[in-house]
């Protein structure tokens, strides 16, 4: 198995988005060895995905209903094969803890390339419906775009 961690801020808004997304298209092309999780640097515990977030999935067809933030589990984070962030700043804060695993920890937006601010992904978190749209949108996007990375990457 091959595990993969989205991680943002408080994971209620766009690392569970980015999970639900990723875990659907990979139940599509039937990759049943990827395991993917997400994860917060930032305190939120045991919450559900913001209401926003579960909307916006939904009309997607993704159910995130049942996701539950998480803190950062070292353990899990060192034994991931990907790491992909939705911001600079958690990428970097994941590399102070994590300076071995520079190979693995990448920002999203980025991803396999070099990094930009243009790979941010705003947070929605107390925005409107239109902004959860254009995170999932931009996320979205994203993960059809890394799919034949991820191919390649663990076969």
């Amino acid at each position: 198995m091959h595990r993969i961690i989205f991680i943002c801020t408080g994971n209620v808004c766009r690392s569970p988005m980015a999970e639900g997304i990723l875990k659907v298209r990979l139940a599509t092309i039937n990759n049943k060895d990827i395991v993917v999780s997400s994860m917060g640097i930032h305190g939120l515990d045991h919450k559900p995905a913001s209401e926003l977030a579960r909307q916006v999935c939904a009309e997607h067809g993704i159910d995130i209903s049942k996701h539950v933030s998480r803190q950062l589990d070292f353990n899990e984070i060192d034994e991931s094969g990907l790491i992909l962030t939705l911001e600079m700043a958690q990428k970097n804060f994941i590399l102070l803890f994590f300076k071995h695993l520079t190979e693995r920890v990448f920002l999203l937006g980025c991803w396999p390339g070099e990094d930009s601010p243009k790979g941010n992904i705003k947070d929605p978190m107390g925005g409107s419906i239109k902004d959860y749209r254009k995170a999932f949108e931009t996320i979205d996007r994203h993960i059809d775009r890394i799919i034949p990375d991820l191919h390649t990457m663990f076969g």
